[in-house]
């Protein structure tokens, strides 16, 4: 089970000297915790329950807090406090990520046989470095990585190309040379418009 991704993919791909791959939802099982801290967050500042829709959140994987919120007020007309948002999200997955951290076994198949024929590899989450260093060593995946890119090194969050841009410039290998593994379309937009192309998996 843990091959079919890497049995799958072309192997032109896996000669390529860089890849990067995103973190929560792709590598890591997740992206239903951050939608729950997400739902938590918000019933605390608006005071009442919130269906934070399945579908609608991973629509916006990658995204910052601050594009987050703006799309919050656009569907659902909520006036959100984004430090706040972060405040109790931070709060909420401290709380609960570590205990609940679970992998990708598919997507960290390619990262361990990528890893092991010399490539560089990354990854590039719009995530905390906090968030994503905890889960990546909960996960015993950072001595298998050479760069760790979050949303506190780049100045845009995806669908930007700025972090898979600085990833490649980390690992010091040409844009045009790396391979990206996502699970948003957020992020296979990111990676489009940094010159990669882009594997993508379902949302987990």
């Amino acid at each position: 089970m843990s091959r079919l991704l890497l049995d799958a993919l072309d192997p032109a791909l896996l000669d390529r000297p860089g890849w990067i791959f995103d973190c929560d939802g792709t590598l890591a099982r997740t992206m239903r915790l951050h939608q729950r801290s997400w739902t938590h967050a918000i019933e605390r500042q608006i005071g009442r329950p919130f269906d934070f829709d399945w579908a609608f959140f991973c629509s916006m994987g990658g995204m910052s807090a601050e594009d987050t919120c703006l799309r919050l007020r656009e569907r659902h007309g909520l006036e959100l406090d984004v430090a706040l948002i972060r405040a109790h999200t931070d709060e909420w997955l401290h709380g609960n990520l570590e205990a609940n951290v679970e992998g990708r076994p598919e997507v960290i198949a390619v990262l361990e046989h990528v890893h092991a024929r010399g490539s560089r590899t990354a990854v590039a989450s719009g995530g905390t470095r906090a968030h994503v260093t905890l889960t990546l060593r909960k996960l015993g995946l950072m001595p298998r990585l050479h760069a760790v890119v979050t949303c506190e090194d780049a100045p845009r969050s995806k669908p930007h190309p700025d972090l898979f841009l600085e990833a490649a410039r980390r690992i010091g290998t040409a844009p045009s040379a790396c391979v990206v593994i996502e699970d948003s379309h957020r992020g296979r937009e990111a990676a489009e418009a940094a010159g990669m192309p882009c594997v993508m998996v379902e949302p987990a």
